[in-house]
Order: structure tokens, then C-alpha cells, then sequence
């Protein structure tokens, strides 16, 4: 069964050239849900990190997401989330994202999509960037596509130190990772980056959204000291 995303992507979050939020395009649900999230991380991320949080949030990479549908509002989502201040310099991440009826597996095997919203989210902080022209340009960015994961029939007693699983002999590795990861979390979601100075290029698993007392990791590239 193949599947694309349901809409385009809509933004939220705070950019240089407006004094508050922006968003559009996008659920109240999920904006309220993921704001929540957003605001506790940098509440908690402020106390772990001290007078190290300025510099480490500044220079943050772009991170992508696929979240399992359930865990922010109705659908799953599929987008790329940076950090960035207001005009007044208040800082807050900004995020492109989209509802999508593909598996968070599937959107990060074949992942075409999040290295164009990460060149677009970066263009939002160029000087004279005029959000309205932003934000047109969004229709061109690709859309998350591919083929869902095929069903696997594991074979065997659960419990077992050995696993085996019955499957077409062209089957992908994002085939059996699906059922597995689903298996251990059933609402999974899937994190990952190219890195920055400080944090190393990653793939994060994370049963629905990070931990709170996790998300300091995101931004300094410290995970073992931050609970991953």
C-alpha cells in the first residue's frame, strides 16, 4: 500500500521579520500540543544547561521528525524543526510540517523531503527575507511519498532470544524495522539530523515526544548525560 501526505506543510513557531508567533496551515491540535511540548523543553533545557544554553540553543541543527499518528493531535506528522528569536530577539523554535499517512519508518528511509524543508527553514533567517514570499514557496517544496512497509508473520514464541519473520524475498530492512520498532513503542517516533559543531549527525527513537529532561541533548549533543 503506497501513501502521500494528506495536505501541504503548514509553520508555526516565532521568525526575525514578525514580533510573535506565526503559523498557518496547520491543526489546532497539533500546534497546541507540540507548543506545549516546545515550552516545557526550553523551560527544563534552561535549567540543565545554564549559562551553556544561549550559545548551545543558537547553534542547534535543523531536526526532523515522524511521529506515529496519536502522539501530537490526530494524524501522524512528518517535519523539520529549528531554532529561532522574533524581531525582539524572544526565542523559540520554528517548524514546517505535514499531516501524512505514511509510517515514521517509511518518512525517514526515504527522506528526500526533509533536506528540502531544512533548506527552506534556514532561508526564513536570511536579511531580507519577507515571510509572504516564504511562504509561497512552500508549494514547491516535495511532499513525504513512498510505499509503506510490507507485513511481516514472525515466526516462534515470543521471548525467545532469536527472532525469525517470514517475508518476500525483495523485502527492505524498513520492513522489519516498522513491526519491531512498533513492538517496543507502540506510538514511536523517530528523530534524526545532519548535526552541528556540537551535535553529532543522529537517529533518535522516542516513545511519542522526547522526554522533557532529554530534549537538552538535541541541543548540546550530550545524550548519554541526558537520558538517551
Amino acid at each position: 500500500m503506497s501513501g502521500d501526505a494528506v495536505k501541504g506543510y503548514g509553520y508555526f513557531g516565532k521568525v526575525p521579520v514578525r514580533g510573535d508567533f506565526v503559523s498557518d496551515r496547520l491543526s489546532r491540535n497539533f500546534i497546541e500540543g507540540f507548543n506545549e511540548w516546545l515550552q516545557a523543553v526550553l523551560a527544563v533545557s534552561q535549567e540543565q544547561l545554564l549559562d551553556d544554553w544561549l550559545e548551545a540553543y543558537l547553534t542547534a541543527p535543523v531536526w526532523h521528525f515522524a511521529l506515529s499518528r496519536g502522539v501530537v493531535g490526530e494524524h501522524a506528522m512528518a517535519g523539520s524543526l529549528m531554532p529561532s528569536v522574533d524581531q525582539v530577539g524572544r526565542r523559540f523554535p520554528f517548524l514546517l510540517a505535514c499531516e501524512t499517512s505514511l509510517s515514521p519508518v517509511r518518512l525517514w528511509a526515504n527522506r528526500d523531503w526533509s533536506e528540502a524543508t531544512a533548506d527552506h527553514l534556514l532561508q526564513i533567517l536570511e536579511d531580507g527575507q519577507e515571510l509572504s514570499d516564504w511562504v509561497s514557496a512552500l508549494a514547491q517544496l516535495p511532499l513525504p511519498s513512498g510505499a509503506e512497509p510490507r507485513p511481516l508473520q514472525p515466526r516462534g514464541e515470543a521471548g525467545k532470544r532469536q527472532l525469525a519473520w517470514q517475508s518476500a524475498s525483495d523485502s527492505r530492512c524498513e520492513d522489519l524495522l516498522h513491526p519491531l520498532l512498533r513492538q517496543q513503542f507502540p506510538r514511536y517516533c523517530l528523530w534524526w539530523t545532519s548535526g552541528s559543531e556540537r551535535v553529532p549527525g543522529s537517529l533518535l527513537v522516542s516513545s511519542g515526544l522526547p522526554q522533557v529532561s532529554q530534549f537538552a541533548a538535541m541541543l548540546d549533543g550530550q545524550f548519554e548525560v541526558w537520558g538517551w
